[in-house]
């Protein structure tokens, strides 16, 4: 598969696919790439020196015959390998040296968890997408020997963002009817007894903790959680401005919940008896179309933020 840099309209992202081998070999031989964590890969003591070169050989016969590498010459002295990346690869990479936004978005569900990291710089962004595959009971993550990597105009940046959450409400999905969204707001200690309630399916604690806030929609709000989780999705952004956001959702049976928490500002408290009774937990029923508003908005700002 040939690399082109030319968009099919000026939104479309550029994407290619990468090996977790072709991505750790262009990071090693490349002076000043440094990639996220969650791409950051290494050997390990069982893999030999011999292993070792066949990878790392197949590897660049791979970025080559996909056009992102040219072939060393036969009469070079010496093999500057940066040289020979196609200059459009290295100006993606070089996006997650020094983003001016990060983000990172996480899902699961569907028996596959992805992390996608995109980094925004003077109007552009780059993307990298992994996935990992899960047992029948959702542990055990295998990790998958591909990597995607996405280049495209700030413009993009939302419907970037949101492409994993699509992936968990598929077309033919029916939801699940539910009233109008509505939020509980729950002291600390009240919300870790409704932690073990919603992992144990406690029901009585559950109406107990809806008897405490005393709202008509409490017990409505805080069943939903209990009924079982089976998927999440999260995003988290940092600017070079400072600012951040941190949001998750989750689905249970009855639908998407947003789970959040409030506590007292650094100087504010004087013991962790204040926090905890400071704190609180609130948990805010919602669905696809409210949560694409929500991360509509959080970037927009971040990127209002950004252009001053």
């Amino acid at each position: 598969m040939a690399f082109s840099t030319t968009p099919t309209s000026p939104t479309t992202p550029a994407r290619f696919g990468l090996t977790v081998d072709q991505l750790h070999l262009l990071q090693s031989r490349c002076p000043g790439i440094t990639l996220p964590g969650e791409f950051h890969s290494a050997w390990g003591a069982e893999v030999g020196d011999n292993e070792r070169d066949e990878r790392m050989l197949v590897a660049e016969l791979g970025l080559i015959d996909q056009g992102l590498l040219r072939a060393a010459p036969t009469d070079a002295p010496t093999d500057d390998f940066a040289a020979r990346v196609h200059p459009a690869v290295l100006g993606f990479l070089g996006l997650f040296t020094e983003p001016a936004l990060l983000l990172a978005v996480h899902s699961w569900g569907g028996g596959r968890t992805i992390a996608q990291i995109i980094a925004v710089r003077a109007g552009f962004a780059a993307s990298l997408v992994r996935g990992q595959r899960l047992d029948d009971h959702g542990s055990h993550p295998a990790n998958e020997d591909a990597v995607e990597l996405s280049a495209f105009p700030v413009s993009a940046l939302i419907g970037e963002t949101l492409r994993s959450l699509v992936r968990l409400e598929p077309k033919t999905s029916t939801p699940t009817p539910r009233g109008r969204p509505a939020s509980v707001v729950l002291p600390l200690t009240l919300a870790q007894g409704m932690i073990g309630a919603i992992r144990t399916g406690s029901p009585e604690i559950i109406h107990a903790a809806a008897l405490e806030v005393g709202l008509p929609q409490s017990e409505q709000v805080l069943t939903g959680p209990s009924f079982g989780i089976d998927a999440g999705y999260s995003v988290a952004a940092t600017s070079l401005t400072g600012d951040a956001l941190a949001v998750h959702w989750f689905r249970s049976a009855d639908g998407w919940f947003q789970l959040s928490a409030d506590t007292p500002l650094v100087g504010r408290i004087e013991s962790t008896v204040d926090v905890v009774d400071s704190s609180r937990v609130r948990i805010d029923t919602t669905g696809p179309a409210a949560i694409t508003g929500q991360v509509t908005t959080a970037i927009g700002s971040l990127l209002g933020v950004l252009r001053g």
